[in-house]
């Protein structure tokens, strides 16, 4: 992937398109590679209820390329890397509610798009602010399967060792090579945060490791973590009684190598201010680190 920058990579950024049943396994040209979790497990429905799942349309369908968090009623994050500068916004959907991808919810919520906004200082060389904001064409209702995440301020730590969860739709077999089976049921996994020096060496020689930008996670199964159709998805950690968005799936190196990688996440405090800044609004659910979550809301063992 993209040239000679690792040439450990054969996979990079966590995007690549997971195939819809009548694509094959049809992939970008233009954007690096991503993927699904690896060893991850079945996820309760409405227990991430800012999962988001977008997808894109191509030869009459939509399918699943990327994943997402709701942060308001009307706005969406995911990685930059998602979202091709070519492609025409109307091509892109977020579906809010979403459990098992193979057996739609019927109180899913699936929204056309109003703009996109990928952070300026994106680089899809170097993945440097792989991270975007999508504007939904009208605000959602809150509902016990779709609510927003909180987020992070600009000052919050995120301690090596913090235990967190990443989820996502996508591929799940070692070595990325197998699509998540029907129902398609959404993974959880739990890893831990990696501190920047630790990171730094087991990423070896590549290059694209950026240390004020970028965060380190890895679960107890090492060989586990994102895959292709897990990019733009959330990593949360908990805070009090609510979870945090912490990071942003974004790239990781291939994982059939001889030696695990950590997977590497867009530090979303890094960009707490330009994300208030383009959604124009700070409501109790953004940069707030004591939210509740929904009452009943049935936590995973941390």
């Amino acid at each position: 992937m993209m040239g000679g920058l690792c040439s450990q990579l054969a996979a990079l950024l966590l995007l690549l398109v997971l195939p819809s049943p009548a694509h094959g396994a049809e992939e970008s040209q233009d954007q690096p590679v991503f993927s699904r979790i690896i060893g991850g497990q079945d996820a309760q429905e409405g227990i991430w209820p800012w999962q988001v799942s977008v997808q894109k349309y191509d030869k009459r369908e939509y399918y699943h390329i990327c994943g997402g968090s709701l942060i308001s009623a009307q706005w969406v994050v995911s990685a930059a890397h998602c979202f091709h500068p070519s492609t025409p916004v109307s091509a892109y959907r977020m579906n809010l509610g979403e459990h098992q991808l193979s057996n739609p919810s019927p109180t899913r919520i699936s929204s056309p798009v109003r703009r996109i906004v990928r952070h300026p200082d994106y680089n899809p060389s170097t993945v440097i602010a792989d991270i975007a904001l999508v504007q939904l064409t009208e605000p959602v209702a809150f509902t016990d399967t779709i609510r927003p995440v909180s987020l992070p301020g600009p000052s919050t730590q995120s301690p090596a060792g913090e235990k967190c969860w990443v989820t996502g739709w996508g591929r799940i077999g070692w070595g990325c090579g197998d699509v998540l089976p029907p129902p398609r049921t959404l993974q959880q996994l739990q890893a831990s945060l990696v501190d920047a020096s630790t990171c730094e060496t087991l990423l070896g020689s590549c290059k694209l490791w950026n240390q004020p930008t970028m965060l380190c996670a890895r679960a107890q199964d090492a060989r586990s973590g994102p895959c292709k159709g897990d990019s733009g998805g959330p990593l949360v950690c908990p805070k009090g009684n609510s979870f945090i968005l912490t990071g942003i799936v974004s790239w990781g190196i291939n994982c059939t190598g001889s030696t695990p990688r950590p997977g590497v996440y867009t530090w979303v405090s890094v960009y707490a201010e330009w994300i208030q800044e383009v959604t124009g609004s700070a409501g109790p659910l953004a940069f707030s680190p004591a939210v509740l979550l929904l009452a009943g809301l049935l936590l995973p063992a941390l």
